[in-house]
């Protein structure tokens, strides 16, 4: 009486994926037999067949390059560009999102933590099951997919000027980082223009069913936009305070007398450069425009609890 053929789960066929692609990869041009792959796995053709197919579905979306096994006989090759696999170590932040993913999508725990212990990087750990939404957002995968595959989004947005958040139907282009802030680079529908949101500043998004329209996206850094905001100060304060700056509309840096310096600063919204005054705690003085300064003693009255 023969024995049932054993079933891999979808967690297993992913394991042996993984395990089938780095033996190919490593055995180069002259690749490995059918017969030796599935002694080696302890898998049957039939499993490795849909492995096979597994792997050859994968490609990167954004550059083409696909993963291609072809089978000469008995004997099977890894080809592709993307075949040529480089060794990957992902960033705390990216090694962050995959373990909430691995974890979200209840994948076995053994294909789990082999995953995790060839991509994440040591100082995050191998048990770090949060994900950072301090400088990401709590939108940063979904957004991703969005921009590969092309798909309008509405997002619930609150700028440094808006009292509540306000809704914005938007075309995502790309998402960008300056300093240790990462920002979603996207065409808004009702004023038909580009804007830059904060990722973290994003409070609700919806996939909509259309596409996104071809736009000509505006490559300009995000210092070249606040630049074109034509809105400007002029600030004084220590110049080492100056010197570590990470403002992204920084214009100038004049070092002066008593170690001071004149800093002229492009910003886009009002709200965030006062806030970064007064949190400077009196160290920053405006010089060149007395309404701002007005305003600036108004919002700092607002944050003064009454005795």
């Amino acid at each position: 009486m023969s024995m049932p053929v054993r079933k891999l789960t979808s967690e297993q066929r992913l394991s042996r994926a993984i395990d089938i692609m780095e033996a190919l990869y490593a055995a180069g041009e002259s690749g490995m037999t059918r017969t030796e792959i599935c002694s080696r796995f302890d898998i049957t053709g039939v499993s490795l067949d849909e492995i096979l197919e597994i792997v050859s579905t994968l490609a990167d979306r954004e550059s083409g390059a696909r993963i291609i096994c072809e089978c000469h006989g008995e004997r099977v090759v890894l080809t592709g560009d993307a075949g040529r696999v480089l060794p990957l170590r992902l960033s705390a932040a990216e090694g962050a999102v995959l373990n909430h993913e691995l974890e979200s999508l209840g994948i076995e725990p053994q294909a789990a933590a082999r995953i995790r212990h060839a991509l994440l990087p040591e100082e995050l750990g191998y048990n770090q099951r949060v994900f950072d939404t301090v400088n990401h957002g709590s939108h940063w995968q979904q957004l991703s997919c969005a921009i590969q595959d092309g798909v309008r989004c509405r997002i619930s947005y609150r700028s440094m000027d808006d009292a509540r958040p306000r809704e914005r139907l938007v075309d995502p282009l790309r998402i960008t980082a300056n300093g240790d802030q990462t920002y979603l680079i996207a065409w808004d529908i009702a004023v038909d223009e580009q804007r830059t949101y904060r990722m973290d500043k994003i409070e609700g998004l919806a996939l909509t069913e259309d596409s996104v329209v071809p736009h000509a996206p505006d490559v300009a850094s995000l210092h070249d936009s606040l630049a074109r905001t034509q809105r400007s100060a002029k600030l004084l304060m220590p110049f080492d305070m100056a010197e570590h700056l990470d403002w992204a509309g920084i214009a100038l840096i004049e070092r002066g007398g008593a170690d001071m310096a004149t800093v002229t600063v492009h910003y886009g919204s009002e709200r965030w450069l006062l806030s970064q005054i007064i949190a400077a705690g009196g160290a920053i003085r405006i010089l060149d425009d007395p309404a701002l300064s007005k305003r600036l003693c108004d919002m700092a009255k607002t944050l003064v609890c009454p005795l």
